[in-house]
């Protein structure tokens, strides 16, 4: 199993979102940014948060009007501009020099120019959203924005203190899991617009994303030796979170994308076993 294969729903719009990656180095009007930028997306990540908005979307409506599939794939593109945004960011926080086999932003031209290239990324993320989603759902992105920089503030402010098992967990969610969560409400909230009676199906997967998240945080915060909560097994917990997860996207319409999302459970599971 990988994820091509469990992307395969979604291939042609995953396709877009990629298209939409490479093409921003040339989008914008200080050729210094444009080359910066094109250093960055010349190895996009795993997609994850696409696809999580994608995956979501199709596992109520399939195929896609061609409106819908337009806007769910400025919106898969913007979660990913939120997501490597933050990223610039985090290599600058922790001085990492290196990413995806490459310099980082700060490794080759500093701290400062990634600073103002990670600002740059989020406002043509935001620019997105605000094209592609209507008031409610944007301001969902926004709450989630001040979230994840709210954790991290916390992170750091405790870094090297154990963590109670609830200061832990807001952590995580924080930083990690309401972003999943937010990624499959998108998706599955957009979608719903063609028919109102799959809006419990959003929330649904919308409890997925949460519980998922949670999940992938764990075990990579037990895999890279950062999880400080004593007495906290992340291995234990994270198949507990992973297992509620799997029981709600169970719950939804049978499809190729739902499928795939509890196929994406038992990946993470299998390369955490």
């Amino acid at each position: 199993m990988d994820l091509e294969t469990l992307y395969q729903p979604i291939a042609s719009e995953l396709d877009a979102v990629k298209v939409g990656l490479s093409a921003l180095a040339n989008t914008f009007h200080y050729g210094h940014t444009n080359t910066i930028l094109e250093h960055f997306f010349q190895r996009p990540g795993k997609l994850l948060r696409p696809a999580l908005v994608l995956l979501s979307a199709k596992a109520l409506v399939d195929p896609l009007p061609a409106p819908l599939r337009e806007r769910l794939v400025q919106t898969a593109l913007g979660v990913e501009l939120l997501h490597d945004a933050s990223l610039v960011h985090d290599d600058v926080l922790d001085s990492d020099t290196e990413r995806r086999g490459q310099a980082t932003l700060n490794g080759a031209w500093g701290n400062k120019i990634a600073v103002l290239a990670g600002d740059v990324i989020y406002s043509r993320g935001f620019g997105l959203f605000t094209q592609a989603l209507p008031q409610p759902l944007l301001a969902d992105v926004i709450r989630l924005n001040e979230q994840m920089c709210s954790a991290e503030i916390e992170q750091a402010r405790t870094l090297g203190s154990p963590l109670d098992r609830e200061t832990y967990f807001r952590i995580i969610e924080g930083k990690t899991a309401a972003f999943m969560s937010v990624c499959c409400h998108l998706g599955a909230s957009v979608a719903a617009e063609v028919n109102p009676n799959y809006l419990p199906h959003a929330f649904t997967l919308r409890r997925f994303g949460l519980a998922f998240g949670l999940a992938y945080q764990l075990f990579d915060d037990h895999a890279d030796g950062d999880l400080n909560c004593p007495g906290l097994d992340g291995v234990t917990e994270g198949r507990r979170h992973l297992a509620k997860a799997v029981d709600l996207v169970s719950s939804l319409p049978p499809s190729p994308a739902s499928l795939e999302l509890s196929h994406l459970c038992s990946f993470l599971q299998e390369q955490n076993s």
